[in-house]
């Protein structure tokens, strides 16, 4: 998140951080459902989805949150 704040010239759409959310929330579906068909000691679950979710979703407010200290 930083890398882009900085790239964008110190700004953060909401756009953007609605397609960040979303990518990691894809990806946390994908490593659940990878990790229920390929391995064998752990098994998907729905509720590892929403606590991906729940996680990216706070460090993206907590960054905005502090984003003001990174105008170098």
């Amino acid at each position: 998140m930083l890398y882009f704040y900085r790239k964008l010239n110190f700004r953060f759409d909401t756009k953007l951080m609605l397609i960040l959310l979303l990518s990691l929330l894809f990806y946390g579906i994908v490593i659940e459902i990878l990790q229920g068909l390929f391995t064998d000691s752990r098994s998907a679950d729905i509720f590892d989805i929403a606590a991906n979710f729940t996680g990216s979703l706070l460090g993206i407010l907590f960054f905005k949150t502090i984003k003001h200290k990174f105008n170098f």
